[in-house]
Parts: C-alpha cells; sequence; structure tokens
C-alpha cells in the first residue's frame, strides 16, 4: 500500500528558536524596552504552549502589544532571520531512506513563499519532498483543508501519516484520521504534546524508522 508522509518544517526539520529569539529581543531593543530573559527562558516558555506575545514584559500595554505583533510579523520571515535557522542532524539523512520508501510531502504555514523556497534550497531540503503545501497562518488556524485539498485534487489512496511539532500539526493530522506522529524536541514540549493525544511521541526524528517498521508489523 502505497504510504505519503506529510511532514511539517519549523522545529521538525530546522531549528527555528535562534530565529525566534533574535526577532523576540530586536522588536524589545526596537521599541528601548530592556529584555529579561535569556534564550533558554525563552524557549522554555514557548515550549510550554505561551504565545510569543504572551512572553512579553508584564506591564506591556495593549497598544505596546499590538505594535509588537505587527513588527513580528514583519520581521519573522525577512531572510536576515531566516539564517539564523539551523537544519536538524538527522533530517536530511531520514528524508534520504524514507523518500526510497514513501511520497514526502512538506507542509507549512508561512507567508512568504518565495522566502521558505529560497531557505529550503538553501538547507537542500527542496528536493526530498515531491509537493510543498503552503497557507498563510493569518488565513487558516490548522493544515486540515490544505493537506484535505491535496489528496482529493491529487486522488491519492494508501497509507497516511502526519509528522510535526505542535498543536496545529496534531490537531490536523487527528481531524484527517492520519497517523499522527508528535516530535517532542521543537517548539512544544513531550508533557505539552502528550496532552492532545497523537499515537506515537518521538524525542529524535531518527525513531520515526523504528515507529514505521513498527506500524508495519503490527499491520
Amino acid at each position: 500500500m502505497k504510504r505519503t508522509i506529510f511532514f511539517d518544517l519549523d522545529d521538525t526539520l530546522i531549528d527555528t528558536s535562534e530565529r525566534h529569539y533574535k526577532v523576540y529581543t530586536d522588536i524589545l531593543d526596537f521599541y528601548g524596552i530592556h529584555n529579561t530573559l535569556s534564550k533558554e527562558e525563552f524557549w522554555e516558555q514557548k515550549r510550554n504552549g505561551k504565545k510569543t506575545a504572551k512572553i512579553l514584559p508584564k506591564n506591556s500595554s495593549k497598544k505596546f502589544i499590538q505594535k509588537f505583533i505587527n513588527e513580528w510579523l514583519i520581521r519573522i520571515e525577512e531572510k536576515r532571520y531566516l539564517e539564523y535557522d539551523i537544519l536538524l542532524p538527522e533530517s536530511m539523512n531520514i528524508l534520504s531512506i524514507l523518500g526510497d520508501k514513501a511520497d514526502l510531502i512538506l507542509v507549512t504555514l508561512r507567508n512568504n513563499k518565495e522566502n521558505l523556497l529560497w531557505e529550503l534550497n538553501n538547507f537542500g531540503l527542496a528536493d526530498y519532498f515531491k509537493e510543498i503545501l503552503i497557507d498563510s497562518p493569518l488565513k487558516v488556524k490548522n493544515k486540515t483543508l490544505l493537506i484535505k485539498d491535496y489528496i482529493e485534487k491529487n486522488s491519492i489512496n494508501g497509507s497516511f501519516i502526519f509528522v510535526g511539532d505542535s498543536e496545529v500539526d496534531i490537531s490536523s493530522g487527528k481531524e484527517l484520521g492520519m497517523l499522527t506522529i508528535a516530535v517532542t524536541y521543537g517548539i512544544r514540549s513531550k508533557e505539552f504534546l502528550e496532552k492532545l493525544e497523537p499515537d506515537f511521541c518521538l524525542d529524535n526524528l531518527s525513531e520515526l524508522l523504528k515507529i514505521l517498521k513498527k506500524v508495519d508489523d503490527d499491520l
């Protein structure tokens, strides 16, 4: 049976933590606000489920919070910040192995498609994927319709799997009735993800091969 694996990008295949922290601190500096959080403290709050705007200093006004959000949307996908992203060590090896056994589809929510493709090409990731699906996080809450439309448009049958690191990914996979696999090293912690009840949680991307073998053995 043909297998199709849908992969999230940010913090599943690449580490975006440095980019997020850099944009956060640069915006605070831009408005003359002192940052009191280390990168580790900032990222821990993100992994516990907090939105970035909720990590701002406690005395932040509603007006400033909105200014911060607007500035965040401008900066977060600029090339100068994308350069802070890091390719996770196991990503290319796992994609290379799986590419011989399944159709790999990248599914991501980004606002700037041109810069996304620039980043994928810089990392050498684009060629591993049969298709790259993208929509704006300002337009959709999750990736369900994006994936559903792709499956229906291409009349795809077989086994479907979703691999991602956030509530957006897990909800999308579960809504579509897919085998849903959460990676616990990304933007959300293992404790946070387990509450969403994915089919599997993995602490390292290399564990994906073992999980897929187990699924095959159970069929």
